[in-house]
């Protein structure tokens, strides 16, 4: 479609995402006229943990059972059956039951996008990139820099953890006790590592925080490390070279990654935290994924609650139509929807990550507990 068109649409998804696609993809039966635009051209790169937890496949099964084996059939992934702790060279493995898989997020993301294009009527328009929004009474303008506006009844706010839509329907500024700053690196020949198993490395200097080693196809893995961006001002910590010093002063890593290449650069991204209540809609205008802060504050998971509030978003404005209602009091079911959804264990893992950080003696226990078969299965619930 020509960008030179200024047409009105029923809904536009600001952000190709995986929140961005799975709201399409709810919407494919809709009969609504659907715009979902990205900034960049795809296949892109994602800065991510390239984990894909067992929510974002269950959000593709709901969908169409179609998507859900379209994936399973997806050649550019590992399916995740355990995952390793290390803490002070003691080691705790949990065996997951729940279908999961670690893909990189230039792989995953452009799958999604895909199947947009291959199932829905979506009107995708690449090279977006939104420079401001205005609500109306009868519609929402998304301003595009150096290209015409587009109207809409329905706005999706989709555009990630530095979402500009969310920053100027929400007035929503960085609030650093509930974000975290992380980097990541691929490398290659990593020693030791096992195709379904991911791998996380804790350190009481760090803690709740902890360094990552995910295997990804082709001998490949992603290895990244976060903290609390209020740790990393308050101590003016350089993540970088932290990242690099947690590999090197721990022995376990150190020769894993004694014979590993570096691939590219290490990459910095933001994490919006799911740990504090923020607004994620109002007059005809929705947020979700990391633009809502859906960030699991424990895991540090994203994928996952960004489909599911995608889906939400997208049956939320399937209601407003049949009900010729786009106000900020009806679009309250939706931010009612991602709460039941998600908020219990949004809430729990906020209360883990707190009380981690300030009794970094709950490690020890942690380790300990695991140790018992009954406890290590009720504590698998929780992580």
């Amino acid at each position: 479609m020509s960008a030179e068109k200024q047409e009105k649409y029923d809904v536009v998804i600001a952000g190709a995402g995986p929140a961005g696609c799975a709201c399409a993809l709810a919407l494919k039966d809709a009969g609504l006229k659907v715009a979902m635009l990205d900034k960049e051209d795809f296949p892109r790169d994602k800065v991510c943990g390239d984990a894909i937890p067992g929510r974002a496949i269950k959000v593709l099964k709901n969908i169409s059972p179609v998507f859900a084996k379209a994936f399973s059939d997806f050649p550019e992934k590992c399916g995740t059956r355990k995952t390793q702790l290390n803490f002070k060279g003691k080691q705790s493995e949990f065996t997951w039951v729940v279908e999961a898989y670690t893909c990189a997020r230039m792989q995953f993301d452009n799958f999604l996008f895909n199947l947009v294009k291959k199932h829905t009527n979506t009107h995708i328009l690449t090279r977006h990139n939104i420079a401001g929004v205005d609500v109306q009474e009868g519609s929402v303008t998304i301003h595009i820099k150096n290209k015409p506006s587009i109207t809409a009844a329905i706005l999706v706010g989709t555009d990630g953890a530095h979402s500009i839509t969310a920053k100027q329907l929400t007035a929503r500024t960085l609030d650093r006790a509930h974000h975290v700053g992380s980097v990541r690196a691929y490398y290659k020949n990593v020693t030791g590592l096992q195709a379904d198993t991911t791998e996380l490395y804790f350190d009481k200097r760090y803690l709740p925080s902890y360094l990552w080693v995910f295997p990804l196809p082709n001998n490949v893995c992603n290895v990244g490390f976060g903290m609390l961006s209020s740790e990393i001002a308050k101590r003016k910590i350089n993540i970088k070279n932290t990242f690099y010093d947690f590999i090197k002063n721990t022995p376990l890593l150190a020769e894993k990654f004694k014979d590993a290449e570096q691939i590219g650069a290490l990459e910095g991204f933001g994490l919006p935290l799911g740990s504090k209540t923020v607004p994620m809609s109002g007059d005809r205008f929705m947020l979700a994924g990391d633009a809502a802060s859906l960030i699991d504050p424990f895991s540090g998971d994203g994928i996952g609650n960004a489909m599911t509030s995608g889906q939400a978003a997208a049956l939320q404005a399937v209601k407003c139509f049949e009900a010729h209602n786009f106000t900020a009091a009806f679009m309250q079911q939706y931010d009612a929807e991602v709460h039941r959804k998600l908020g219990k264990e949004l809430k729990t893992h906020a209360i883990a990550q707190r009380a981690l950080s300030k009794m970094p003696v709950l490690l020890d226990i942690l380790f300990t507990a695991t140790r018992n078969k009954v406890l290590k299965k009720r504590l698998q619930k929780y992580l």
